[in-house]
């Protein structure tokens, strides 16, 4: 644990979000007593405090998210928190949104080796537990693959794979594992079809479903309820994250950018960009763009 605390202490520039080359993977610092809310959790969201706690309120649980322990939960619900930092002890924790199509993969795997955990008797797809071992090295090699360039492109993506599977591994998430069933394959292809026509703009929950055969109530509901997004939530999704690779890697502007997303509004394309990575466009490029201070 000392390690992966070290570890996200150097990673965090200042307060507020630092980005991670992985956009699924961010560093969150707080130095101050305040309320956090951000609106609405969606997908499979993991937090690993290090430093000072976080209150989390979801429907009628309240939950704790301090040092040693890991929150995670899932699915397209409203949220609330606040969080108890201060300069000599901010909050500070790893975050991950873990992605549909990773979840898919590992999901598949799992139900393959028909391992048999217990599920929580409610349902609930919330839980903090205790960091064990294994989660905190994968972590630790996560954050130590993004120091070098090689390392982050071939290795990052392998660590949150594992991050993923200890994850739903985790007796809280037995009830997910269980979802898989005869429609999953046909979830999958879904995604796939999301992603080849995310730019298309009149793409469709029905046009969607038809190509999976499935009707369009049974796939919405099926797709949200395993994802933890609706269909057209993971397109915006697509689209924001094309738009995020384009800034990172060419000249290109913000307009042009959310032009290439499919947005007509360059204010609604980077309130939609801050709301999923954490910072604004530009802020967001010059941020992983600069060079990090290397404390040793």
């Amino acid at each position: 644990m000392f390690a992966l605390a070290d570890a996200v202490w150097k990673f965090a520039q200042t307060d507020g979000v630092t980005p991670s080359p992985l956009a699924s993977v961010w560093v969150l610092r707080l130095s101050e007593c305040l309320p956090y809310h951000r609106g609405r959790n969606r997908g499979l969201s993991v937090a690993v405090a290090v430093s000072g706690l976080k209150r989390v309120s979801l429907c009628d649980k309240q939950i704790i998210n301090d040092t040693g322990h890991v929150i995670a939960f899932h699915g397209d619900t409203a949220y609330s928190a606040y969080v108890e930092g201060s300069p000599a002890e901010p909050y500070l924790a790893i975050k991950l949104q873990l992605p549909p199509e990773l979840i898919a993969q590992t999901l598949v795997r799992l139900s393959e080796t028909h391992a048999d955990v217990s599920s929580p008797a409610n349902g609930a797809l919330i839980a903090c537990e205790p960091l064990d071992d294994g989660l905190a090295a994968s972590l630790l090699r996560l954050l130590t693959a993004f120091q070098d360039p090689a390392d982050c492109h071939v290795l990052a993506p392998l660590c949150l794979q594992e991050i993923c599977y200890r994850i739903l591994r985790s007796n809280a998430f037995g009830v997910l594992r269980s979802m898989v069933g005869a429609t999953d394959e046909r979830l999958v292809k879904a995604l796939r079809y999301i992603e080849a026509h995310a730019a298309k703009p009149d793409l469709t929950v029905a046009e969607i479903a038809s190509e999976v055969a499935l009707s369009p109530s049974h796939f919405a509901h099926g797709f949200t309820a395993l994802f933890g997004q609706s269909p057209l939530q993971y397109r915006k999704q697509v689209r924001l994250d094309r738009a995020r690779q384009q800034l990172l890697t060419s000249n290109t502007s913000v307009a042009r950018a959310a032009e290439a997303a499919g947005y007509a509004s360059t204010s609604h394309f980077t309130r939609d960009f801050k709301s999923a990575f954490g910072l604004a466009p530009r802020q967001y490029t010059e941020t992983l763009h600069s060079p990090r201070q290397n404390d040793g």
